[in-house]
């Protein structure tokens, strides 16, 4: 195989770890039909994300000794804490348990993404547009639940001419809804354009390995800018985990005070 061959199969499979794959079907005449009842990647994935936290949490409360996972959900849950207190007038954190979870469940599958072989399930946009869309609702429940019919006043500030208030009313209908695709896209293009760099770069140094000679010292360089965007990925799947929350977070004070 040819040096170019190499590189164009790298470049050509660079979205292959993306693809969520059907791993086991119930009852296959109905689930070929609808689509239910199957197990895929995604769905292995999200499961093991879900046992590792519980476990994490499960080891960072063991006993009265401190250990690594003490301190580590200690300084998360701090953080979370500290989200909540800066970005929301609430006294008594009611959310922090949820915003809590979403921070770890999101921190994990960016971290886990990113050893060899693993399956990143937040560069799949279904489940990052579940996180915003389902937050989302919750967010508007607590609205309606709050203020009743006054929450409608998230769309139309007083003081406002009554003849511009159809278009103010649609543009900021819009703008508000928006809000869940800018959660789920700013996650899902970032996780995706980081992993796929990755795969490109492995790709092309592959194929330099792969042609001898010369070539391998040459490999030597994307070697090195992979290590380097691999430090720069462990950096991003932390911040769009609390990029997420704060978000969120943001949103439900909005509710809360009707700005």
């Amino acid at each position: 195989m040819s040096i170019e061959d190499s590189a164009i199969i790298g470049f050509f499979h660079a979205l292959d770890q993306f693809e969520i794959n059907v791993l086991f079907l119930y009852w296959p005449n109905i689930g070929m039909t609808l689509g239910l009842a199957t197990i895929t990647n995604l769905t292995i994935f999200c499961m093991f994300i879900a046992i590792i936290i519980r476990k994490g949490l499960a080891l960072g409360n063991y006993g009265a000794k401190s250990n690594i996972f003490t301190l580590i959900f200690k300084e998360m849950y701090i953080l979370v804490r500290n989200i909540i207190k800066n970005n929301t007038s609430l006294k008594r954190y009611q959310y922090f348990s949820t915003l809590f979870f979403l921070f770890l469940f999101i921190l994990a599958a960016n971290m886990i993404g990113l050893i060899p072989y693993s399956f990143t399930i937040t560069s799949s946009f279904v489940v990052t547009f579940f996180l915003a869309l389902s937050h989302f609702i919750g967010i508007n429940i607590i609205a309606v639940f709050k203020d009743k019919w006054k929450s409608a006043k998230l769309f139309l500030p007083g003081g406002v001419p009554l003849m511009i208030v159809p278009f103010l009313v649609i543009i900021e209908v819009v703008s508000y809804v928006a809000k869940v695709f800018s959660l789920s896209i700013r996650l899902f293009a970032n996780m995706m354009s980081g992993h796929a760099l990755l795969k490109i770069l492995i790709g092309f140094s592959w194929g330099l390995l792969n042609a001898g000679s010369i070539y391998t010292f040459v490999a030597l360089l994307p070697w090195v800018v992979v290590t380097v965007i691999m430090f720069l990925e462990f950096v991003i799947g932390f911040l769009q985990a609390y990029v997420f929350t704060i978000l969120v977070t943001i949103y439900i004070n909005d509710v809360l005070v009707q700005h």
